[in-house]
């Protein structure tokens, strides 16, 4: 859907990590569709782009707390198209013990 999530996929496969893309979860009664689900951590990952944007920084609060209520493991890149999103990813989900080829 965005060249970031192609990206985030790309490199998820380099490193041969299992994922889901925008797998339908229902949680207090929505359906949600997080950016991507690491099977084998059983964590999401959502690549939050969009920053700039009020309604969407407004909707990515929403959506870390509902990952809190529900005590799902959640990792949100804020990536502003400055710096490299792979050593972004790599750095927070080493955190979950995650290993990486490259």
């Amino acid at each position: 859907r965005s060249k970031y999530e192609k990206r985030t996929a790309e490199y998820l496969d380099k490193n041969k990590i299992k994922y889901q893309y925008e797998p339908l979860i229902l949680l207090e009664g929505r359906q949600y569709r997080p950016d991507f689900y690491l099977p084998d951590y059983n964590l999401f990952l959502e690549i939050c782009g969009y920053g700039h944007m009020p309604f969407y920084s407004d909707r990515i609060a929403q959506k870390q707390k509902i990952y809190e209520n529900n005590k799902l493991k959640a990792v949100f890149i804020h990536y502003s198209g400055r710096g490299s999103l792979e050593d972004m990813i790599k750095a927070e989900l080493r955190k979950f013990g995650i290993q990486f080829i490259d």
